[in-house]
């Protein structure tokens, strides 16, 4: 019985420990699966899919298709169903003849001075027009994402640097509470170092509350919703990620990738095939023209039908000086855009060299504030060790924690400033940020 009774206890307790063991996973699963966990390469793919700025963009490129199929109808014959009616009164006591037509029509332009395959060339090349700048919407929109998503890794930062700086304003206040009341310090110094804390204390929640801020901003980017910023961690980017380019091929591959050159030189082409479309004014027009049509003075009781066939060609005399002043209009068009793109080109170049420059700049400058991070870190150390032994004052050391919390706020704004700068530099070269 006592055995029995052991067995029930055992198993009891073991189905006890299952239940707990299935309600903790049930607890973790629920959790790890309401967390949601993107990198930044997944917060640029993201905002490209879901943004509506990019949306618009490729509903322009959409628009422009519909019109190019609106050229290429220029190609096809027209047929038609058509009725007329007409009522003749010939005078002289003569009765009046009411006459019907009813029947297809068909006309079909079948030269027009190459006017019309120019035209639709034209649309082609606005098209691409489209699909470039749809590309460097899609660049726009990417570089804004990663510097949204910098921001709130460096804010991040800033508070993880700032929890440092309260941490060591406790241990000054303890260090100076401690002296205090064995005689060797003054009330002064208590009273210094709880105000030092206090002001860590107030930095720290002012980074926290910036931070969500700026996760927040991330998400609207993201077209995502704000409440979703509890549940939504972001990774921090790797260093490593990082490679060291070079300026000339940097420059080369701008002169290439760059969507807003590319736009142009496609505009330059239908700028070119407009022309072309235009001179075709200056050569005859051919047209084709076919129609069916039941003939009946009282309405179809006879069926009476006509048929007819023909030609029409019309030769340009005289526009009134039209054609000639509508191609030199389109000859001012293309100079303008081959300047346009000429100055576009040197806005490259430069835009290039400053971002690189830029880059540099930045680079070092965050490895200098590493070694101004580890300076200080030395300083506060010996100054501290000095403080214990009534070598140094409350100030020195407050003053070598200030510095000591500056070299931290540095670091962290220097090294996502680096990486900014790199993906700017990227965008120059014409890669989408984030993603190449």
């Amino acid at each position: 019985m006592l055995k029995s009774f052991q067995d029930e206890k055992d198993t009891a307790s073991n189905s006890a420990g299952f239940f707990f063991f299935i309600f903790i996973n049930l607890i973790f699963s629920s959790t790890a699966q309401a967390k949601r966990v993107l990198s930044l390469k997944e917060a640029v793919s993201i905002a490209i899919s879901q943004n509506p700025e990019v949306s618009a963009a490729i509903k322009e490129k959409e628009s422009l298709s519909f019109k190019k199929n609106i050229v290429r109808a220029e190609f096809f014959p027209k047929l038609y169903l058509s009725y007329n009616y007409q009522r003749q009164d010939l005078g002289k006591n003569i009765p009046t003849v009411d006459t019907h037509q009813f029947g297809p029509s068909l006309t079909w332009n079948v030269f027009s001075g190459f006017s019309t395959w120019y035209a639709y060339q034209e649309a082609l090349r606005l098209i691409e027009v489209s699909d470039a700048l749809v590309k460097a919407k899609i660049q726009d929109i990417a570089l804004r994402v990663v510097s949204a998503y910098l921001d709130y890794l460096k804010t991040k930062s800033l508070y993880e640097a700032s929890l440092n700086d309260v941490e060591d304003a406790k241990v000054l206040l303890k260090l100076a509470q401690k002296r205090y009341e064995v005689g060797l310090s003054p009330l002064a110094d208590v009273l210094d170092a709880e105000a030092k804390l206090k002001e860590s204390e107030a930095n720290s929640i002012n980074y926290k509350y910036t931070a969500e801020i700026a996760k927040m901003n991330l998400l609207i980017l993201l077209n995502l919703s704000v409440s979703e910023a509890k549940d939504t961690e972001l990774l921090d980017f790797p260093e490593e990620l990082l490679t060291d380019p070079d300026f000339e091929s940097l420059l080369s591959l701008a002169k290439k990738k760059r969507p807003e050159l590319l736009a142009k030189e496609k505009e330059i082409l239908a700028q070119e095939n407009r022309i072309k479309s235009v001179k075709g004014e200056y050569f005859p027009s051919i047209d084709l023209f076919t129609s069916l049509y039941r003939v009946d003075k009282s309405f179809y009781p006879d069926r009476d039908s006509t048929f007819t066939f023909g030609i029409k060609i019309n030769l340009p005399l005289f526009t009134g000086f039209s054609t000639p002043a509508k191609v030199s209009a389109e000859r001012a068009t293309l100079e303008k855009k081959n300047f346009e793109k000429r100055a576009l080109e040197l806005n490259i170049e430069q835009d290039v060299f400053s971002a690189y420059q830029n880059y540099l700049t930045k680079k070092e400058y965050y490895s200098a504030s590493l070694a101004w991070l580890k300076k200080m870190e030395e300083d506060y150390r010996i100054v501290k060790k000095r403080y214990e032994n009534g070598l140094a004052s409350i100030v020195d050391l407050t003053t070598i924690l200030a510095r000591l919390s500056q070299a931290r706020s540095q670091v962290a704004t220097s090294r996502y400033d680096w990486y900014r700068s790199y993906f700017v530099l990227k965008r120059t070269a014409g890669f989408i940020p984030g993603l190449e």
